[in-house]
């Protein structure tokens, strides 16, 4: 009898070995892991980092895995991926692929495992390398059509999500593939029904960060369940009952085999620069090189046009709840932030209740407008997975007549304009360095620099906190 596309994936996953991953893959697992870390530990003055620490650390359990930003407390390895997969995401600064945030789950997820069981350092980046590509296919293969979207359905980003953990934990745990395709099952009945009530109006919610979470635990726990072992349930995405109808109205089941071991999508995966939506980071990144260039200051500005508009990323923040949701998901915050800040360095006080309320934003925010368009996500990830990029036009316009205008597709992070190993290591020296001291930031970045060679992932993970 002919194989399911759900058991030819599964056996590939399971039989992986790290010799047969390219280098320039390897590579890039290490510049997500430090970057997924470093977005996590730059969420530390965040007010739901700190809730999240404490609910977990309150709930306590056996010490297995750390919690990253807190002092050094383990839990469960399921708990320290809920926790660590929320802060993950809190910033809005970790990852993004054309169908989410897969770092917010198989970065946790085996960490997590990772250390309950003393892997190495090589046994941990093939877990993370493993899921990552995975994932990646499982989410392609049931990505909606436009049409079933424009109906108001959500969009299923936090219901593949799962994949990334369950993945991950499977691996690290050295599933064979039978027990690989139970965790796929077990994982499907912990899907989250997609839902937009997070991004809804005007009026976005932090239980978006949480949900990433949720799909981290759930998917080392779908891992754990098969471990122990019940009866049946293959082909989580075969057939009619599979994946893709909970969350799509098509499948397209080749993609859970397509080029296996040809095509690596980690390497199409962008680490975002800035914190900040992914859709936000184009212009964010445009304006910094203007300002590097010409530099100016608020009082300076006449006007700030933006094109295309998108109409999740261009409306008035003001008018809004200010969550910090709202701030992140907004081109005039985001941009308007960066202007007022002396030294224009990233971070979370970017989002604190202050500016979240400032005067000052808020008055330089009157100053936007937009043209072009409009455009909405699914056209914007329609252009990223072909391997490009939106592209945007930013012109300024000051005081004195001058125009500053730069049109570009490739923020930094992107795997066409990717960070280096050393512009990733400058880059979480510099998020980190308000909470971390400088030897320990250090010590982080050589552990990671050698990963491969690192006996036991503990000796990594136990530096991930914060005094």
């Amino acid at each position: 009898m002919e194989k399911t596309y759900t058991r030819r994936l599964c056996e590939w996953l399971t039989a992986l070995e790290y010799e047969a991953i390219p280098q320039d893959v390897v590579e890039q697992g290490k510049r997500m892991t430090l970057h997924c870390i470093g977005a996590s530990i730059a969420a530390a003055p965040i007010a739901q980092t700190q809730k999240t620490i404490d609910m977990m650390t309150e709930k306590g359990g056996v010490e297995e895995a750390t919690i990253w930003g807190s002092k050094g407390k383990k839990v469960p390895a399921s708990e320290a991926a809920f926790a660590n997969g929320a802060i993950a995401d809190i910033m809005d600064w970790e990852d993004c692929t054309w169908t989410g945030h897969a770092a917010a789950g198989d970065v946790p997820a085996a960490m997590a495992v990772s250390q309950k069981l003393h892997l190495s350092g090589k046994d941990y980046l093939l877990a993370l390398i493993t899921a990552q590509e995975g994932y990646q296919r499982i989410a392609m293969y049931a990505q909606p059509t436009k049409s079933y979207l424009s109906t108001g359905r959500g969009w299923g980003l936090v219901s593949w999500q799962i994949y990334a953990a369950c993945i991950a934990a499977a691996k690290a745990m050295k599933l064979d593939a039978d027990k690989m395709e139970q965790t796929m099952g077990a994982a499907l009945y912990q899907v989250i029904v997609p839902c937009n009530k997070h991004s809804e109006g005007s009026g976005k919610s932090d239980v978006y960060h949480y949900s990433h979470g949720w799909c981290a635990r759930n998917g080392v726990v779908a891992a754990e369940v098969a471990q122990l072992g019940f009866d049946n349930l293959y082909g989580a995405f075969d057939g009619q009952n599979g994946l893709w109808h909970k969350v799509s109205d098509q499948a397209d089941f080749q993609w859970l085999i397509k080029d296996l071991g040809q095509t690596w999508y980690l390497n199409e995966t962008y680490l975002k620069h800035w914190p900040a939506n992914m859709w936000v980071q184009t212009p964010l990144e445009a304006l910094d090189l203007l300002m590097k260039e010409h530099p100016f200051t608020a009082d300076d500005v006449v006007e700030i046009y933006s094109e295309p508009k998108m109409e999740m990323i261009c409306g008035d923040y003001f008018a809004s709840t200010k969550s910090p949701l709202d701030a992140q998901f907004s081109i005039p915050y985001c941009l308007s932030a960066y202007i007022l800040d002396p030294e224009h360095r990233m971070g979370a006080h970017w989002f604190s209740p202050e500016m979240r309320n400032s005067a000052e934003i808020a008055e330089l925010s009157k100053r936007y407008t937009f043209g072009g368009g409009p455009v909405i996500p699914f056209d914007n990830f329609d252009i990223f997975k072909t391997g490009s990029f939106p592209e945007i036009t930013l012109r300024i316009t000051l005081k004195d007549g001058t125009v500053l205008s730069k049109t570009m597709r490739y923020p930094k992070g992107h795997p066409r304009n990717n960070f280096t190993n050393q512009e990733e290591y400058e880059h979480f020296r510099m998020i980190c360095a308000p909470y971390m001291p400088t030897a320990r930031i250090d010590a982080i970045i050589s552990l990671v620099d050698k990963l491969e060679e690192l006996d036991d992932i503990n000796k990594l993970a136990e530096l991930f906190v914060v005094d």
